[in-house]
């Protein structure tokens, strides 16, 4: 049963996550004011973008697969890889800093150079992360130690700008982002702790190039530009102006319930596939049975969805916001179709077919800005979520088209990478 209970909330942990930011929000929003709360939210923004276009994007989903795959414990598979990721990570938080710096303004002030500091740390951790949370998945750690690793961050911050707002006044935006900056560190270290420990076999390490390719392989199908990115929100800001993106994040708020329940059901299911890959009829049986438990879950979350969003939306955030209603109509089908999508790809990811899934997203990713821009000259938002909904259909009936052509593949020989030294003349 416990068991069960933690599997549960790995699968809803996106639910929780997105409770816990949510009150972070207020509490930060209260303590800071709208400026404060402006400067937070951009290092957020900046360090989650730079995390998902660099390293935290496409090479978590590899090392889960390889992990699952070849059934070896992270520290053995890719502990002699952690150093050279370091670097790349400190390489891909220079960048974001320095964007952050130059978008804030105000480049004479101390604060704000801390502030970019910050941002930097910030994808480092986002990035280490999202491959300790992988690496437990694709070792087979306890969903009880997945669900832990997954929480533990959000909730520290979210408990220490609880109390800061019990205990003082206000605050600096300076000293929540050091809160984020120290929780995610608490979490990488825990989340380090919870790995199997080593078994210092030299068998068992991956070998860097083939994580590599298999990173650029799955690079956008793991991304996700079109519902990965905000995109979307992007467009509809630039656009169609502040006003309609206020109503359009109304929807969104209310529509991202279906795809958080998808990418949850995927993150769960990708080392699973990768690791019955050895046993076709298993696969298939594996693979059958969480198709139509996800097809259960989200056209449930997407029916309620649906149908209460008026009410939800006038309770939640007032009749002015009613407006974005019509467009809710066509936004909540159409982000459960995409989080259905996200289940069809961890399903090629797992049989070593990424790529596929990769090549139809980015085919697809122009329709929609295409379909945004119609939205945008016809000056009408519902036409945003109907291209939305669009773009999810014909996502989905590609990506379910290749998954039928493909099948269970023989689980290649561990490479392994010699140690230096390690070899008598």
């Amino acid at each position: 049963m416990g068991q069960r209970v933690a599997w549960l909330i790995v699968v809803g942990g996106g639910f929780i996550v997105q409770g816990l930011v949510m009150v972070s929000g207020i509490v930060s929003a209260r303590l800071l004011g709208v400026e404060g709360r402006g400067e937070v939210a951009l290092v957020v923004a900046l360090s989650a973008m730079a995390a998902q276009l660099t390293l935290g994007g496409s090479l978590p989903n590899a090392v889960t697969k390889r992990l699952a795959e070849r059934q070896v414990r992270a520290r053995d598979g890719v502990g002699h890889l952690v150093p050279r990721w370091a670097l790349w990570s400190l390489l891909a938080a220079l960048p974001a800093g320095i964007v952050f710096a130059v978008m804030h303004g105000g480049l004479g002030e101390s604060y704000v150079w801390w502030l970019a500091v910050m941002t930097g740390l910030l994808v480092v951790q986002n990035i280490g992360f999202r491959l300790v949370t992988s690496s437990l998945l694709g070792e087979g750690s306890p969903m009880g130690r997945v669900a832990v690793a997954t929480l533990l961050p959000q909730t520290l911050v979210t408990l220490t700008l609880v109390a800061l707002f019990l205990l003082v006044d206000g605050t600096t935006s300076l000293v929540v982002s050091g809160v984020m900056v120290g929780a995610f560190a608490i979490g990488l270290v825990v989340g380090f702790a919870l790995l199997a420990s080593p078994t210092g076999s030299p068998e068992d390490r991956l070998e860097g190039r083939d994580l590599w390719r298999l990173t650029r392989s799955t690079y956008v199908g793991s991304v996700g530009p079109i519902d990965g990115l905000a995109l979307d929100r992007t467009l509809v800001g630039a656009m169609l102006g502040t006003v309609a993106l206020g109503l359009y994040s109304a929807a969104v708020a209310l529509s991202t319930l279906a795809s958080t329940m998808g990418s949850g059901l995927a993150t769960v299911l990708l080392p699973k596939v990768a690791s019955t890959q050895a046993d076709p009829v298993a696969e298939r049986a594996l693979v059958r049975r969480w198709l139509l438990i996800g097809a259960i879950a989200l056209g449930s979350v997407v029916t309620v969805a649906t149908l209460l969003s008026r009410p939800i939306i006038e309770i939640a955030f007032g009749r002015e916001f009613l407006d974005a209603v019509e467009v809710t109509y066509w936004l909540v089908p159409a982000s459960g179709l995409l989080g259905y999508r996200r289940i069809l790809v961890a399903v090629l990811q797992g049989r070593d077919r990424g790529g596929v899934a990769s090549r139809i997203e980015f085919g697809l990713t122009p329709l929609l800005v295409a379909g945004i821009a119609g939205a945008a000259y016809l000056d009408r938002l519902w036409a945003v979520g109907a291209a939305m909904l669009a773009v999810a259909v014909l996502s989905v009936s590609a990506l379910a088209v290749a998954l039928i052509r493909t099948s269970p593949h023989r689980v290649p020989a561990r490479p392994v990478e010699p140690r230096p030294g390690r070899h008598k003349a």
